[in-house]
């Protein structure tokens, strides 16, 4: 309507047309009514302005707050110009009506059978029409104990199962509440109290195992420094044997280092004694030298 506003707004007199008129191409003729344009002026001026229409909508936000933030409102669908709250839903008409339109509902004749419900939105309507035939589920099939439209009663797989109303339903349902209800509280305690011995199954569990944990910890610890120990005494010994049996090599290669400087000297004898001519002196000579054990008398019986 603002929008509107403008183009009907004289560019003059900066006023809504009030008896607008079409202008010809020929001065001499007479005006002729724009009845057209005068139509849509008077749409316009009997409908609310841009302003009524926010204070509209603010009051009806208060009016479904006051009812409860948490409970979704459902409005009347035949209030046009400032919602009212809803009373009821017609299934059959698949509309909600405040008091007024329904107490207009419950007067005419062929709408007094309808089947009028709380409030309710277009998503929990759609839930009570059978997906199959889109008709109202005004039945109840205690065989597959699902809720079923008429149609289902006599044209599908329900044809022969055992059929009662929805109110014969509610009732039976109503009568075993409070034993269902019992069983079901039962049922929960139960549960609770095997989620509780779990949860206890639980800590033992994690204590059991940190007990554990702790011991074997320190066995293997004990483990470990009796094999640190044992290693320790082992290599201990090694490295003693080691140096037994390089002390034992160390002499023997000192031994043979000096039996080997007496053969040098003696061989050192032996070379300048290979031209001495006199008798005695070479015969005297070998007697001094040290010979291996069985080889001087041997010797000296060669030289003789």
């Amino acid at each position: 309507m603002a929008g509107l506003e403008e183009d009907l707004t004289c560019p003059v007199c900066l006023g809504i047309y009030s008896k607008p008129v079409s202008l010809s191409c020929d001065p001499a003729m007479e005006l002729q009514p724009n009845v057209q344009l005068q139509s849509i002026v008077q749409k316009f001026l009997d409908a609310p302005t841009h302003q009524e229409e926010e204070e509209c909508e603010v009051q009806c936000k208060e009016k479904g707050e006051g009812l409860g933030q948490q409970d979704k409102v459902i409005l009347c669908d035949f209030c046009l110009q400032e919602p009212q709250p809803a009373m009821k839903t017609c299934l059959n008409c698949e509309a909600s009506l405040c008091q007024a339109h329904l107490s207009k509902h419950s007067t005419k004749s062929p709408l007094k059978d309808h089947v009028l419900v709380e409030p309710c939105d277009t998503q929990v309507l759609a839930e009570r029409r059978c997906p199959q035939h889109s008709k109202l589920l005004e039945c109840y099939c205690k065989t597959d104990s699902v809720c079923i439209c008429m149609l289902c009663c006599v044209t599908s797989c329900h044809k022969h199962h055992t059929i009662t109303t929805l109110e014969e339903a509610f009732h039976d349902a109503q009568s075993d509440f409070s034993e269902t209800l019992k069983t079901v509280k039962n049922h929960e305690a139960a549960l609770n109290q095997s989620i509780a011995n779990l949860l206890k199954q639980e800590e033992e569990v994690k204590t059991k195992e940190s007990l554990w944990r702790n011991r074997l910890e320190s066995l293997f610890e004990e483990m470990r420094l009796q094999l640190d120990n044992k290693k320790e005494k082992v290599l201990k010994a090694l490295s003693h044997n080691k140096e037994q049996q390089l002390s034992q090599i160390q002499m023997q290669i000192q031994k043979h280092e000096e039996e080997k400087h007496a053969a040098s000297h003696d061989v050192q004898e032996l070379e300048a004694l290979r031209d001495q001519k006199d008798i005695l002196l070479f015969i005297k000579v070998p007697n001094s030298i040290s010979l291996p054990r069985g080889n001087a008398s041997q010797f000296v019986t060669k030289l003789v």
